[in-house]
């Protein structure tokens, strides 16, 4: 398949995607709220937050779900204007907040983990999470991700030098004029007036920042994973003042969280890796399917489904809903056959009256 092929399935996997993220998104935020446990506590909170979230994140995936290229030392996030509702301007501050969208994303997995630490280790609770000390697991993420934003707006901005550097790849690959895209760029090894690589500072600084979040986040998803995972599996059982239901609760919730964050790993983290770090090393990734687009629209759309299926009670509140639905139909296919066979039964009945007459 053609770039400019793939770049089509790209953008239908995107509206795809960003319709079916709606709907699950839509439906965890009724579960959290109408189905949660009451031993759950004020975790739903931050899973009603998280939920809340990725349904706005939706909403930017299908107005503005740009492509991801990377060429030699550079790489572009573009939207394609020509086709686009909007203003230049507008498409540059949208793509800015899908950026900034997923610098959020990569922060609130560390929080999860935090807190699911929280929960089992009642001494890290008491220090660290008590109060409004909690509200710092639903600050940094926010903070997170207006400064994935700031940057990608002012180091990463459309320049002349960029624009050219960029030119010929985005003709070639994607039959696309650049001066019809809106797009972020880093270029970390521009040429001199002697055709001499340099640094360039801009992009460095920018991506230096952006690999803290990255870096912080998977450390803190490992190093609290694996914490929660020794606190389960050796006290858990030991414990005989909790209730065989609240152990059984806490597994469910951090098996969920172990599925979420093998989702952003291999759709998230992963990619993002590769468009970081093949640049910067000026060496080109040579992507002919760029499938990074793909991964990332996917993310927001399946991430709900470990907690919606592994979590007993959300689960039956799904099963629940099927069953209302599905009855309802059925009452309604059923009186509008009861209707026809009545309506039918009456018209045999007055035609058998009009002859007998």
């Amino acid at each position: 398949m053609p770039t400019v092929g793939w770049v089509k399935l790209e953008e239908i996997t995107q509206i795809v995607c960003g319709v079916v993220s709606v709907n699950t998104n839509a439906l965890l935020m009724y579960l959290i709220i109408a189905k949660s446990p009451p031993k759950l506590g004020s975790y739903k909170w931050l899973m009603l937050y998280t939920a809340t979230f990725e349904f706005f994140y939706a909403f930017v995936n299908l107005f503005a779900g740009p492509s991801v290229h990377t060429y030699g030392s550079a790489f572009i996030v573009f939207q394609d204007m020509r086709n686009f509702l909007f203003s230049h301007q507008t498409a540059q501050i949208l793509v800015c907040l899908y950026c900034s969208c997923f610098g959020f994303s990569m922060a609130i997995f560390g929080g999860h983990f935090i807190y699911r630490y929280g929960a089992v280790d009642t001494e890290f609770r008491l220090k660290y999470l008590a109060g409004g000390k909690q509200l710092a697991l639903y600050i940094l993420p926010f903070c997170y991700g207006i400064l994935w934003g700031v940057i990608c707006w002012i180091y990463y901005g459309e320049t002349p030098e960029r624009t050219e550097y960029l030119r010929e790849t985005m003709l070639e690959n994607y039959r696309l004029n650049i001066s019809d895209c809106a797009y972020i760029s880093a270029h970390f090894w521009p040429y001199d007036a002697n055709m001499n690589v340099f640094p360039d500072p801009d992009s460095f600084l920018g991506i230096a920042v952006m690999w803290c979040i990255l870096g912080s986040s998977m450390v803190s998803v490992i190093y609290f994973a694996v914490r929660c995972y020794r606190w389960l599996s050796k006290k858990l059982g030991d414990m005989e003042s909790i209730s065989e239901s609240m152990k059984s609760l806490q597994k469910q919730l951090f098996h969920a969280l172990l599925v979420q964050s093998a989702i952003p790993l291999f759709l998230m983290y992963i990619p993002a890796g590769m468009v970081f770090v093949f640049p910067m090393l000026n060496t080109e990734l040579g992507l002919k399917y760029p499938f990074i687009g793909i991964t990332i629209a996917v993310y927001p759309a399946i991430d709900p489904l470990p907690t919606m299926l592994i979590i007993k009670s959300y689960r039956r509140g799904c099963v629940d809903l099927f069953r209302k639905f599905t009855f309802r139909r059925r009452n309604q296919v059923s009186v509008h056959s009861n209707l026809a066979s009545t309506t039918a039964f009456d018209a045999q009945k007055n035609g058998t009256d009009c002859l007998t007459n």
